[in-house]
């Protein structure tokens, strides 16, 4: 009896203990940790459990190593959904810093939702190409640093051009590309080149080339008026149409460029417009054939070109814009550029495939380009580019009449001269709004 009753005792007094220890504050068990980092969100246009999204996870993993101020940059996977950023940027306590399209920075920066980092990077200026930076600005203002990018490039296949008598370093203007294309017709059993021509995103940068290429523009200067409505333009759609038309694939009006790939793919096609990712497209499947690169400037057009740019929101507080601020400069060294052509992991193939180029004009004669020679003529595009949305109300009309009616003009539904008074019409309309 007696021992029950100490035993009794005892329970009691390490309840005791063990309640006051739990309330006491001097006694606490679990301590806040002191050295906790701020975070801060990186967006992207990808998921970030995609290939790309790894890729990107890798750089931002570097900075927050080397970082040690007290953030830590945060991936997040995203898209190019408008709508979806716009509600994003609306937000007051905005933590978030964007990836996004050269559109979508003109587009929000003109209404004021992102931050004018002019005076920040005022230096950084000289290591891009001109005009990339310029798609940035509005006005005196820079609301997009340029990140990563692509620009088109002219590839062909040189089985098909060996098997021809055609030598791809002889193809230095259209008239040699039109007797290359003919070449390869009368002594293969492939098409020319590979045309889009469906009411798709792809024939509007496509066209475009040949429309920059002419001497014309999609705008004027002041963005306020529809150029393209002239002989210049004319003549672009009408060599693409009717001159390389003869030489596509018997499926073009009604193809994308994924379609287009495909065509290359199986060498139904000797030559293709494509980006970066037309060289990893081929190596996933094996490089059944070797390929040409050709730059085309050196054919006379102009490089679509689809720079990623980084901003922030106008509403970030002073604290956090500064990190903001120094991310975006360790994303634009060239330490972080060379690091994204490193490119995508495959799985599938076990090896990885850059998926975009870096576009520092410092990076061409780099460590990063002896490794990776073969993508240098993508860089070459930046110098003169084809711009598909060169004001962010061209969007509307892209969407709404360009490519709907150049499709129409490749089926022959509408003639070049109705589809050209019909963009002036209808896209100075939105222009002025």
């Amino acid at each position: 009896m007696k021992s029950r009753i100490l035993l009794l005792l005892s329970m009691v007094f390490l309840v005791a203990v063990f309640i006051t220890s739990c309330s006491g504050k001097k006694q606490s068990i679990v301590e806040e940790p002191t050295n906790k980092k701020q975070q801060l969100s990186f967006r992207i246009t990808w998921t970030a459990y995609s290939g790309r999204g790894e890729a990107i996870q890798k750089i931002v993993d570097l900075y927050n190593k080397k970082n040690n101020d007290g953030f830590e940059i945060v991936l997040h996977g995203g898209d190019e959904d408008v709508k979806a950023i716009e509600e994003l940027l609306a937000e007051k306590s905005s933590e978030t810093i964007y990836v996004l399209p050269y559109r979508y920075v003109k587009y929000f920066g003109d209404k004021g939702n992102l931050e004018n980092l002019s005076v920040s990077f005022q230096k950084e200026q000289e290591l891009f190409y001109p005009e990339l930076w310029k798609l940035g600005k509005i006005n005196d203002g820079i609301y997009g640093i340029p990140w990563v990018g692509h620009s088109i490039c002219l590839i062909y296949n040189k089985d098909l051009l060996r098997k021809a008598g055609v030598d791809g370093a002889s193809i230095k203007s259209l008239d040699s590309l039109l007797q290359a294309l003919e070449a390869v017709e009368e002594k293969t059993d492939a098409k020319g080149i590979g045309l889009v021509g469906a009411n798709h995103n792809d024939i509007s940068w496509m066209v475009n080339q040949f429309v920059y290429g002419y001497g014309s523009n999609l705008v004027n200067a002041s963005g306020t008026k529809v150029a393209i409505n002239n002989e210049n333009g004319k003549a672009a759609i009408a060599f693409y149409k009717d001159i390389l038309g003869k030489h596509a694939q018997p499926s073009w009006v009604n193809d994308t460029g994924v379609e287009v790939l495909e065509h290359f793919r199986k060498q139904e096609i000797a030559f293709e417009f494509q980006g970066v990712w037309g060289i990893a497209d081929h190596e996933k499947h094996g490089q059944s054939f070797p390929v040409g690169i050709i730059n085309l400037e050196d054919i006379g057009l102009c490089s679509e070109v689809g720079p990623m740019m980084l901003s922030i929101p106008s509403s970030m507080e002073s604290e956090k814009k500064e990190e903001a601020i120094k991310f975006i400069q360790f994303m634009i060294s060239k330490e972080a550029q060379g690091k994204i052509m490193d490119g995508e992991y495959s799985p599938e193939h076990d090896t990885y495939y850059p998926f975009r180029v870096p576009v520092r004009k410092d990076l061409s004669d780099s460590l990063v380009f002896e490794k990776h020679p073969q993508y240098l003529p993508f860089l070459k595009g930046f110098k003169r580019p084809s711009i598909d949305v060169p004001v962010p109300k061209w969007q509307s009309i892209k969407e709404g009449y360009y490519a709907p009616g150049l499709h129409q003009v490749m089926k022959e539904e509408l003639s070049i001269d109705e589809f050209l008074n019909r963009i002036e019409v209808e896209g100075n309309k939105i222009l002025i709004k």
